[in-house]
């Protein structure tokens, strides 16, 4: 294959002259999603009466390395390297990189043999990116108290290139500067970002936090909260609610007693014993009933 590039190259650089006065070409660079297709938009330019081209040879290669990324020989129905990059057909240029991976990404040069000639050291360039997953807090310790030291641990994975990671506590302030982000890549190349939040819990109206992911623009993609655990004590919201709840209770018995009838004589003793009345109106017969209940 390299002594067929070789001799192609050498055919372009003969036939090179001639191609500019009636060909040229442009391409787009562009930017991929991991695991999608991404197309390089590339448009003849014709610079005669000519308006049309057939391709005949294409070398796309990696700028800076010797081996091409992929050899197309339409002529030999003959593909070599990478299958994933393809042509729209042998008229129009453009590329086609299918399943995009991070490893696509870089700058390329691209050469073409066709009937109207030779075109070669047309550039582009191809970014690649990928949406990062969902956060994900743990603490160490899982249960706290007042004055305990804990780490706070906030993990997302998956993307590229590499963001950032941003901590709130619950009053909104931005605890970022007392974290350490460290950023690891995966056998796929895409990018693993961790961020270590050391703190001393001195306040428990602050055990709340929001973990907020950044990617290489510094626009939001992903949040999570996570509030904080404490020892030998019920959650701050069944307090409340352990207050509330009997408070709750005793207005209605409130409610309910002062719109029980008039005569409690007749009511069952139960009735009387939780909601005892006067016995101002009642008759002297009343009036000993209910002394005796």
């Amino acid at each position: 294959m390299a002594v067929k590039i070789v001799l192609i190259l050498l055919l372009f650089s003969v036939s090179l002259g001639h191609a500019q006065k009636y060909l040229d070409m442009e391409c787009q660079s562009a930017v991929g999603v991991v695991g999608e297709n991404t197309k390089i938009p590339c448009t003849f330019k014709f610079l005669s009466v000519y308006s049309y081209a057939t391709i005949y040879e294409a070398i796309i290669k990696k700028k800076g390395q010797k081996n091409p990324v992929v050899y197309i020989n339409y002529s030999n129905n003959e593909v070599q390297g990478d299958t994933r990059v393809k042509l729209p057909s042998r008229t129009d240029p453009s590329l086609l990189f299918t399943n995009t991976t991070v490893s696509d990404e870089g700058e390329y040069e691209y050469q073409l043999y066709t009937n109207r000639g030779a075109i070669r050291d047309r550039g582009f360039n191809l970014s690649v990116t990928a949406k990062y997953d969902p956060p994900v807090i743990n603490s160490v310790p899982e249960e706290i108290k007042v004055g305990d030291g804990v780490v706070l641990y906030c993990s997302t994975s998956g993307g590229y290139p590499a963001g950032g990671i941003h901590w709130f506590n619950s009053t909104g302030a931005n605890w970022t500067e007392r974290a350490t982000l460290e950023i690891t890549e995966r056998d796929d190349r895409l990018l693993t970002m961790s961020s270590k939040l050391n703190l001393t819990v001195t306040d428990l109206s602050l055990e709340s936090f929001r973990c907020v992911v950044l990617n290489s623009s510094f626009s939001e993609v992903g949040e999570t909260s996570f509030t904080l655990r404490r020892i030998g004590g019920p959650h701050p919201a069944l307090v409340v609610a352990l207050v509330l709840v009997p408070v709750l209770i005793l207005m209605l018995i409130i409610i309910w007693c002062r719109r029980r009838r008039k005569r409690a004589s007749r009511e069952p003793a139960a009735v009387r014993y939780f909601c005892p009345v006067s016995n101002r109106g009642l008759s002297e017969d009343e009036q000993k009933e209910n002394e005796n209940v």
